[in-house]
């Protein structure tokens, strides 16, 4: 008899998937903050995973750049420093321009109609003065613009880099002025997509990004003079 193990290879990558995503989520969703440790303990509660199996999901989330490994440290949250924020901006308006044009040249049916809803959830959300709800519209709006572009690596690029400033894009549209610009700017992008004017939706994608970058400055400024302050920089933000 040939009794020959199945394949287990394909479970493994599930596991640390699922480990990956409940861990990213609770990062993105404010659990950890910028800056805050990863105690493994905590982790395994939250988790019910391993130790070894956290670790591995954490070395996962260190190459998207969510976590900061430090020897004799251990995992971080990843805080974004002025620069960073500077570089992450740039290049995401340039992505975003790329997936722009693209969208607006290709104009596929099932990718306008959800750039549509996404405005309009967007504005709904805005009028509520859920932020969380705007923001989850943003994702959407660009999202769509992405998957329009018919770039795979595109979209992969994409997602990382708004993972990586989600915590600056949450605090920025606690701000009822740049929801307002927001809205204003995913309108014009919207409508240069649907005209087919490929070059306009890419200039305004970088326009509305140069914006960001610039408000986000803004926010580690007012976040660090907030900690030395002894306040929280959440609180600060949205005043």
């Amino acid at each position: 008899m040939n009794d020959v193990p199945l394949p287990v290879a394909p479970q493994v990558v599930t596991l640390r998937s699922a480990l990956e995503e409940t861990l990213r989520a609770a990062i993105l969703g404010g659990r950890f903050q910028p800056g805050e440790r990863l105690p493994e303990r905590e982790l395994c509660a939250l988790t019910g995973a391993s130790r070894a199996s956290v670790r591995e999901a954490l070395r996962g989330l260190e190459g998207e750049g969510l976590v900061t490994i430090r020897p004799h440290r251990g995992p971080s949250v990843t805080a974004i420093r002025p620069d960073e924020a500077r570089e992450l901006y740039g290049v995401r308006g340039v992505l975003q321009g790329y997936a722009a044009r693209l969208c607006a040249t290709l104009q596929p049916e099932p990718s306008l109609r959800a750039i549509e809803g996404a405005t309009e959830a967007l504005e709904t959300a805005a009028a509520a003065g859920d932020t969380r709800a705007v923001v989850a519209a943003g994702d959407s709006f660009y999202a769509a613009i992405a998957e329009g572009s018919g770039s795979g690596v595109l979209r992969q690029l994409l997602l990382s880099v708004h993972n990586r400033l989600f915590l600056l894009r949450s605090l920025a549209m606690a701000r009822p002025a740049r929801v307002q610009a927001g809205i204003a700017a995913y309108r014009a992008i919207r409508d240069a997509i649907v005209a087919g004017e490929a070059r306009l939706a890419e200039e305004l994608c970088l326009r509305h990004s140069e914006d960001g970058a610039a408000l986000a400055l803004q926010l580690l400024r007012d976040a660090e003079e907030a900690r030395d302050a002894g306040l929280d920089p959440r609180r600060r933000a949205a005043s």
